[in-house]
């Protein structure tokens, strides 16, 4: 006879060796999915999807900075995923700590393949579990890993949560339990949609407790008359708990006043999804769940199912409330990207499937009308290049450029994919059970192979848009960090209708602090200032005195001071302190035409001290359309502050001169018109203005235009050129 206690060493040394073997397969996989997701981080050169990313690129520097998130305003978002990239920016190079980012994210958002593998390891043996876990780490969606955004914490953190919410319910030891309530509880300051997590565990709680035997034996028990007491307390409850919410929700309020709205743009989403993952798991997957019990379920496969169908139902409420919300406040658009943390419970599913091998007839034929209804109803989008919000669509857009597929061509290839999900399951049992291993790997290796196809097609498409939006600033991009040497700079701007070009430019330079305009286009995010000016010497009211440096990007305003470097529009001015204007222009959009009215305001200066004259150039040799004549009235005179205004008040005082002309198509004329001493405005009007659309169907332009007018002073020495 052995020694018991001599064996049990001797086991316990087998055992490492064993889980070293055992672990191996799934480091490999995981390494390389961290080695691709690197390469394409680096070949993601420039943030482009804005303003999410110079939002947490803006707070994740202020913590490396100063230790807390900064100022800021409603709207800016605080997340604990600005934390873990936080050490990235402690890198003073802006290029090194972008690349640390990136290569954060990239291994933070893999990291899904843990959770992805031991929620699959619940209800399947190791080999269908890495096929699980290596898919959840291969969608689409894993495109987002080389951004700064949210979702390259908040994919593996939801997937962690539902996995510790399934040991809690299987195990009910404390130690599960705690995580699980302190993980869901945590997740809303990842990203605030993952408030959904600790209602999916409540109402998984509420469904074990509902089909549990002791409630099964209550339920037998009831009469009519208690079913229909019962349907009713829930309706009431539903109605009460709908109406709180509207009252704390504006999201909630508008979305189920647009309840159509709802069903619809969250089934687009829904399809996005299936797009994404090939199909077949959403099929298979959810024909799974509903195995039919040959004696009792087991308890792990019981808690799993709960789990899965409680995240469906609410992470599906909660893309259908968004979609309809945001169809409603901003655009209509396919939100995939809420509906992500559902793709590591299919996947599971489909593990569960290729363990049992057999599914639920009934449950298969409703997942394949459901998913061919989203397959001819999803808009594919295929005329984007990339449709950020569903990266499950990549995979056509791509085929779309490459193969030149058109919508239907990429029907039909969905069809065939869900003929081939509806037949899998129905012919396995037909085969050997040599046939049958080698059909389910095929079944396995295609769905890997969709879902890598389409990762890759999104991140390709992505860093495309990284290296054009990079062409958009000058070279080097941080270029006034290298002039200024990190100083703090101010950005001053006007008529800000597409902010990329600024918010590059902050990402970038890091000592462009403050974003302001006179206008109050200012996009943020952060605090921002609209100025007044305060004398006629063109003092701004607001002021930050460690500011020694202010970056212009056009003309419509100066500052006094020496410009030390310009760039195409950009202007970097050198001042001493405080800020003022040397002139400033109301009443243009960015392309130089004006509307009704417009002023020019020269203020006070060292270098403008006497009278002079001002060059008015009015054009329409831009609009070659039906002429409608413009009476242009030109007036100059003294410059009156008015009171408030937010840096739009200015006004024309007492008039000096003025000059009058009728503008038509294809003509131009140049004035050159006196001017008193500055401080002084000079104001145009043009009446009647006219909109391109109604005179050109072609035109998309429905903007009221008057003419295209610049304005330059003139300096008049002499007594005789100034009269």
């Amino acid at each position: 006879m052995s020694d018991p206690k001599a064996a049990a060493p001797a086991a316990a040394g087998r055992a490492w060796p064993d889980r070293v073997l055992a672990a191996l397969p799934l480091a490999i996989v995981f390494a390389w999915l961290c080695f691709l997701y690197a390469w394409e981080s680096w070949g993601h050169v420039s943030p482009w999807l804005f303003s999410d990313e110079i939002k947490l690129a803006q707070l994740s520097r202020s913590i490396a900075e100063t230790g807390h998130p900064g100022p800021q305003q409603p709207g800016l978002f605080n997340t604990l995923y600005a934390y873990v990239l936080a050490p990235a920016w402690l890198f003073k190079d802006v290029h090194t700590a972008y690349a640390v980012a990136k290569y954060i994210g990239a291994i933070t958002m893999a990291s899904v393949f843990f959770p992805a593998y031991g929620i699959a390891r619940l209800v399947s043996s190791r080999w269908p579990a890495l096929f699980a876990a290596t898919a959840a780490a291969a969608v689409p969606a894993l495109s987002y890993s080389t951004m700064l955004v949210l979702e390259p914490l908040a994919y593996p953190f939801s997937t962690l949560v539902l996995y510790l919410g399934m040991k809690a319910l299987l195990t009910r030891r404390p130690a599960w339990i705690a995580g699980a309530v302190v993980a869901s509880i945590a997740a809303p300051l990842i990203r605030t949609q993952l408030a959904v997590l600790p209602a999916i565990l409540a109402l998984a709680l509420v469904l074990r407790i509902w089909v549990s035997a002791r409630a099964r034996a209550w339920r037998g028990t009831w009469s009519l008359g208690d079913w229909l007491g019962f349907v009713t307390l829930l309706l009431g409850a539903f109605f009460v708990a709908s109406a709180w919410v509207s009252y704390r929700s504006e999201s909630w309020r508008v979305a189920t006043y647009f309840s159509g709205r709802m069903v619809e743009y969250g089934l687009w989403a829904a399809g996005a999804l299936t797009i994404g993952l090939g199909v077949l798991p959403v099929v298979i997957g959810l024909g799974a769940l509903a195995l039919p019990a040959r004696g009792e379920r087991p308890e792990a496969e019981r808690v799993f199912v709960i789990v899965t169908l409680s995240a469906v139902i609410l992470f599906g409420i909660y893309a259908a409330i968004k979609a309809a919300f945001l169809s409603a406040v901003f655009s209509t658009l396919v939100e995939e990207r809420n509906l992500i943390y559902l793709a590591p419970l299919l996947f599971a599913a489909t593990a569960l499937y290729l363990e049992r091998r057999r599914v639920h007839v009934f449950a298969l034929a409703a997942a394949s009308g459901f998913v061919l209804y989203l397959i001819l109803t999803t808009p594919y989008q295929m005329q984007f290049h990339l449709y950020s919000d569903a990266p499950g669509l990549a995979i056509l857009q791509a085929a779309n450029r490459r193969l030149a597929f058109t919508p239907t061509d990429a029907r039909w290839l969905l069809l065939v994919l869900l003929a081939v999900a509806l037949l899998v399951p129905l012919l396995i049992h037909r085969l050997t059970a040599r046939e049958a291993t080698l059909a389910l790997v095929g079944v396995a290796v295609l769905v890997i192979s969709w879902n890598l196809t389409g990762e890759i097609s999104a991140a390709t498409a992505s860093n495309d848009f990284s290296r054009q939006f990079l062409t958009r600033v000058p070279d080097p991009p941080d270029w006034v960090d290298q002039q200024t040497g990190r100083s703090p700079t101010l950005y001053l701007g006007q008529r800000i209708v597409d902010p990329n070009n600024l918010w590059l430019t902050q990402f970038w330079n890091p000592s462009v602090k403050y974003a302001w305009s006179l206008d109050g286009s200012a996009p943020g995010p952060g605090q921002t200032v609209t100025p007044n000016i305060s004398t006629n010497q063109g003092h701004l009211q607001q002021q930050r005195g460690e500011v020694r440096y202010v970056l212009l990007d056009s003309d419509l305003l100066s500052v006094l001071g020496r410009t030390k470097l310009k760039i195409g529009p950009w202007r970097l001015v050198q001042i001493d302190y405080p800020v003022r204007l040397t002139h400033a222009t109301t009443g243009f959009y960015v392309d130089g035409w004006m509307g009704h009215k417009a002023l020019y305001a020269q203020f006070a200066s060292p270098k403008q001290g006497h009278p002079g004259a001002i060059r008015v150039v009015v054009s329409r040799t831009g609009w070659g359309g039906t002429d409608v004549p413009g009476q242009v009235t030109i007036r100059v005179g003294k410059l009156r502050i008015t009171p408030g205004g937010h840096g739009s008040n200015l006004a024309l005082g007492r008039v000096t001169a003025t000059r009058t002309w009728t503008v038509h198509s294809r003509l131009a004329r140049t004035f050159l018109v006196p001017t008193p001493k500055p401080p002084y405005a000079v104001e145009v009007t043009i009446t009647p203005t006219f909109v391109p659309q109604e005179l050109d169907s072609r035109s998309p332009d429905r903007r009221n235009l008057g003419a295209i007018v610049s304005f330059k002073p003139v300096t008049l020495r002499s007594p005789q050129a100034r009269r």
